[in-house]
């Protein structure tokens, strides 16, 4: 029997978007062959996709690298932020996979209505071209002639 092991996630800082998470659990997470990680931003509880090469410093600093580079001053203070950041991970976990799932959806809802528009347009027929008046006429499809 294979053992699963779940791996923590990976907590960092961003000069960009400050404190960030990573859920590990998620598919694209979880994968060496997926091009893009879904970041969570603590600040204001956002996902976003961010292409995995770009999850290097000095763009990301995992968390305690990122402490231990602060000034003694800062570094209590970036601490105890992140040590309350930490304690919500159960409420950024959920909201990770929330904000995930309601992306997959409306990924999935845009490919169908893709496919759906493409398939309506195979279906209906080309319009024929109206005739002119006169190619009409001349055909003796138009109004009778009036008498002379």
């Amino acid at each position: 029997m294979s053992k699963v092991i779940e791996l923590p996630p990976w907590w960092g800082y961003s000069s960009e978007h400050g404190w960030v998470v990573i859920d590990r659990t998620i598919a694209p997470n979880r994968s060496d062959r997926s091009q893009h990680l879904l970041f969570f931003r603590c600040r204001d509880s956002v996902a976003y996709f961010e292409s995995r090469s770009k999850w290097a410093a000095p763009r990301y600093i995992y968390a305690s690298t990122y402490i231990g580079s602060l000034p003694e001053a800062e570094s209590g203070a970036a601490a105890a932020e992140f040590s309350q950041l930490q304690a919500r991970w159960p409420e950024f976990m959920a909201e990770i996979g929330r904000q995930y799932e309601a992306e997959q959806e409306n990924r999935r809802l845009a490919e169908l209505a893709r496919v759906q528009l493409e398939a309506a347009q195979k279906k209906k027929p080309a319009k024929p071209k109206a005739k002119s008046r006169k190619a009409a006429a001349d055909a003796g499809q138009g109004s009778p002639a009036p008498d002379a």
